[in-house]
């Protein structure tokens, strides 16, 4: 019988905690002064992802050369994707190494976009994906290749956006895990290994997780939110299309679309606010405290408040979601459908926020 939980994964989390533990109470690091903008009122270290992301990709590695240490609790590529696994790897370090970068002396936007944009295409490019949009599945894949490049540098980005209030990403991607296995019921069944990689991340992230708890102590910085876009936003990309859809006779495909249900409400939030500031003709790229997670903070919700409101959204939309699979509905009718019931209670926080901010 497979053990639960390894011992390895113990020492995994303990090391963890006590990498993170050494970078909080040291001299040493990158410290996040407050400003205007920010929601955190004390000096701050961050750059958290220099050494969670590191950790992460040194574990799956360990944990993939000897599979013995985890028992046979984890599923690793065949030889067949070996070379799209180590894509995905490559990516994630060299993402964490741009933001670190990007941490210390900021880099001009377009020189950023420009580099994101090589190291998405080239990742891309590299693992050939197979995907459709909208229910196509006859696009010529460079076509595909040059799309997505911009729609995951874009979803890489807004990531980054979002990363302002404590605990919200690390909840937003506890989500994102299971709605993966919503739309692709076999992603964490081999041959496929997103399990695996999530396991292993969360692990690697629980020194963060428990400095990053309101009041936080320690920021993750581009250097981890720019990794952890390119991880949850290329996995899908990886998943191996061998078998079938339970209502027709074709592979399933991991669709375009199905990016929405990852994190619905930073989809919204996220290109809502890049709308009204282009209409305002403000910069696009220019840090700013717009968001409706950042204006639900300044009212009597704080911080903790706004994170368990975002995170009761997010999770209705997810068993909505698993609802309307389970009816059998149509696969566009369910999307419109938690489209338009996200944008709804999208709307309504934005006005009792507004509300409650004037009164």
């Amino acid at each position: 019988m497979v053990p639960f939980f390894p011992i390895s994964f113990l020492i995994l989390g303990f090391f963890s905690l006590i990498l993170h533990t050494i970078y909080v109470y040291s001299r040493f690091g990158v410290k996040d002064v407050p400003n205007e903008r920010s929601l955190h009122d004390t000096v701050t270290k961050k750059s958290g992802g220099m050494f969670f992301i590191p950790l992460f990709l040194v574990a799956t590695l360990l944990f993939y050369f000897y599979p013995q240490w985890t028992d046979s609790a984890f599923v690793f590529p065949s030889p067949n994707h070996i070379n799209d696994f180590y894509l995905l790897l490559a990516g994630i370090f060299i993402f964490s190494i741009l933001g670190f970068v990007d941490d210390l002396i900021h880099l001009t936007p377009k020189l950023r976009l420009i580099l994101e944009l090589g190291i998405v295409f080239v990742c891309l490019w590299g693992i050939g994906p197979r995907t459709s949009s909208f229910g196509y599945t006859s696009i010529p894949q460079i076509v595909q290749i040059i799309f997505l490049t911009i729609f995951l540098v874009f979803g890489i980005n807004l990531v980054n956006f979002m990363d302002g209030m404590d605990w919200y990403l690390v909840l937003t991607f506890t989500i994102c895990f299971f709605s993966i296995g919503i739309v692709l019921p076999n992603f964490f069944s081999k041959p496929n290994f997103g399990y695996s990689l999530y396991t292993i991340l969360f692990l690697s992230m629980f020194g963060f997780m428990f400095y990053n708890f309101p009041k936080a102590k320690l920021f993750m910085g581009d250097s981890g939110s720019l990794a952890l876009g390119f991880f949850v936003l290329f996995l899908p990309l990886l998943f191996h299309h061998d078998s079938q859809s339970p209502d027709t006779d074709h592979p399933m495909l991991w669709d375009l679309t199905d990016y929405f249900y990852l994190f619905p409400f930073f989809w919204i939030d996220g290109i809502f606010i890049l709308i009204k500031r282009f209409i305002q003709k403000k910069h696009l790229f220019q840090a700013h405290r717009e968001h409706l997670y950042q204006k639900l903070t300044e009212t009597n919700l704080g911080k903790v408040g706004s994170l368990v409101v975002f995170s009761l959204l997010n999770l209705f939309v997810l068993c909505l979601h698993f609802l309307f699979q389970h009816l059998r509905l149509g696969k566009f009718t369910i999307l419109f459908g938690l489209f338009f019931v996200s944008l709804i209670m999208y709307a309504f926080l934005w006005v009792w926020a507004l509300r409650k901010n004037l009164a």
